[in-house]
């Protein structure tokens, strides 16, 4: 196969990447999608289109690219085929299966050899950083995520790189930055772990240098452990739902998908979610981070109705206006709900089969 292009999202920081690699096979264009996991998954997802229209291989890289919220950087073959070489090697490491057609790429996993190494490729597959209160949140999630190679990264030291409070590949869910002067930083961070919720302290000294920050050094204070309830009460937010009833609901969510690639779509066997993510992360600039900040509407179909959950009344009139342009023909509007707190995904998670009975419950 001759090589074409590849191009990845500069998303690392906050654990996933997309990769495409494209190749001319047979005189044919032939498209690989992998989905690049850095918090213990490795290839995460993969797919192919050969000969692809410009219309699949558009919505094929939104459903690859779209909710990740980062740019798109062109790299060359040797980066690309080194960064399916690493990840591919951890799913070896970390005992996970490899995703898809495994034998389009398998040769690249167990052949492939490089001089580079993932450093290298850090600047590449890491978003420029501009403001300190951005740079402590990320480094909060790295350590919390157990993340070895960002710390290493982002300080030089071996010591800072082995410091961790979780047992796994914890999940930052909230975390509150303070600076307390001359370069110093305090997280409250409230995360899950395999064993629970916790929340804890953990303080940064850092730098910025000519074209990044850096971390001096850092200190974890001891954790504490939270209730669901509690964690629920922390990273709850205001909600507006909207109710549709649905004419043609199956054509409706074929329409409805090929006109939002970049919604991530979860086929629930009776019914169908999907999650509509902001297309930046600018949500990690705020010194109030929660994990849930990147969401801009839900979207759950359930036979003959269609619910769509906002977080803001402008967000609201904006999702809304276009699903009234683009999809009139298939919907109507019931009902505008507000609550304050999130219930949809609730609803969703619950498998109850009639919105307002669960409200009920």
């Amino acid at each position: 196969m001759k090589f074409e292009f590849a191009k990845i999202t500069n998303s690392r920081l906050m654990g996933s990447m997309g990769l495409i690699i494209g190749w001319e096979k047979n005189e044919k264009r032939f498209n690989q999608y992998f989905l690049l996991d850095a918090e213990g998954l490795g290839i995460s997802d993969y797919v192919s289109i050969l000969d692809p229209t410009k219309d699949e291989a558009y919505r094929e890289e939104e459903r690859l690219m779209g909710g990740l919220g980062a740019d798109r950087i062109r790299i060359d073959k040797e980066e690309a085929l080194f960064l399916v070489n690493y990840y591919g090697n951890k799913n070896y490491y970390y005992e996970k299966p490899l995703p898809g057609e495994v034998d389009e790429y398998i040769d690249i996993i167990e052949n492939h050899k490089s001089n580079l190494t993932i450093y290298d490729m850090f600047p590449k597959i890491c978003k420029v950083i501009d403001e300190e209160i951005e740079f402590i949140n990320y480094m909060t999630m790295r350590f919390i995520a157990w993340d070895k190679e960002s710390l290493y990264y982002f300080s030089g030291s071996e010591e800072i790189a082995n410091m961790h409070i979780t047992n796994i590949n914890g999940t930052l869910l909230k975390n509150e930055v303070q600076s307390r002067g001359n370069n110093i930083y305090i997280s409250e961070a409230i995360y899950e772990d395999n064993d629970g919720y916790y929340v804890s302290k953990i303080a940064f000294n850092i730098d910025k240098t000519e074209d990044s920050f850096k971390i001096n050094s850092m200190v974890a204070g001891e954790k504490e452990g939270l209730y669901d309830f509690e964690v629920f009460d922390e990273i709850s937010k205001e909600e507006y739902v909207s109710i549709y009833s649905l004419e043609n609901s199956e054509e409706f969510v074929e329409k409805f998908y090929e006109g939002n690639p970049f919604t991530l779509k979860s086929d629930l066997g009776n019914a169908m979610f999907f999650t509509r993510f902001n297309f930046d992360n600018n949500h990690v600039k705020e010194p109030m981070y929660v994990i849930n900040n990147d969401m801009k509407a839900i979207y759950y179909q359930m036979e003959d109705k269609f619910f769509v959950g906002t977080y803001s009344d402008k967000d609201r009139k904006y999702i809304n206006k276009l699903l009234k342009c683009n999809y009139d023909k298939y919907i109507s509007l019931d009902e505008e709900l507000y609550f304050d707190e999130n219930v949809l995904y609730d609803f969703v998670e619950s498998e109850a089969e009639d919105f307002y009975d669960f409200l009920d419950c």
